[in-house]
């Protein structure tokens, strides 16, 4: 009988212990701080913040995650740049919101216009599960990719 109450503390410590997010990632699994790599090859740092009844997508409060770039010109580029930068980030962003198998399209030309009830942004599809897709907002002054607010979307990307 011992044993068993032992196994049964051992499992539920497990248990809470997985639970508890790791210190390197925020509040929901975002990281709080990280580079993204642009498209010149440069490291460029940011800083993350979670807004856990955000209703910047959707008219329904859900998760956000809004990364803001230490250097606002660290991610500034032509357009063709540009278009490398978001897709950089995407990589990034996706891997926080669904599984790695989820092959999420991440290419400017590849993102859809919307999703269920999204009111702003765009929408990164996942290929290999359609329910699945990530909001997502670049926020640009000038030329500079300054800040990104992203979240799951309701249903998967409509065109």
């Amino acid at each position: 009988m011992r044993t068993k109450r032992t196994f049964q503390v051992t499992a539920i410590a497990a248990i809470v212990f997985m639970a508890v997010p790791h210190p390197s990632m925020a509040s929901g699994g975002f990281q709080p701080k990280g580079h993204i790599q642009n498209d010149q090859g440069q490291r460029c740092s940011y800083t993350q913040t979670t807004d856990n009844d955000s209703v910047y997508f959707h008219g329904l409060p859900g998760r956000m995650g809004i990364l803001t770039f230490d250097d606002p010109r660290c991610m500034s580029a032509s357009e063709l740049g540009l278009d490398v930068n978001k897709m950089m980030i995407n990589n990034v962003i996706a891997r926080w919101h669904s599984h790695p198998d989820a092959a999420f399209k991440t290419r400017v030309h590849e993102l859809y216009p919307t999703s269920m009830l999204q009111k702003r942004g765009l929408c990164i599809q996942s290929t290999k599960y359609p329910g699945i897709g990530i909001t997502v907002d670049y926020e640009i002054r000038g030329n500079s990719i300054v800040r990104v607010r992203h979240g799951g979307s309701i249903q998967g990307c409509q065109r």
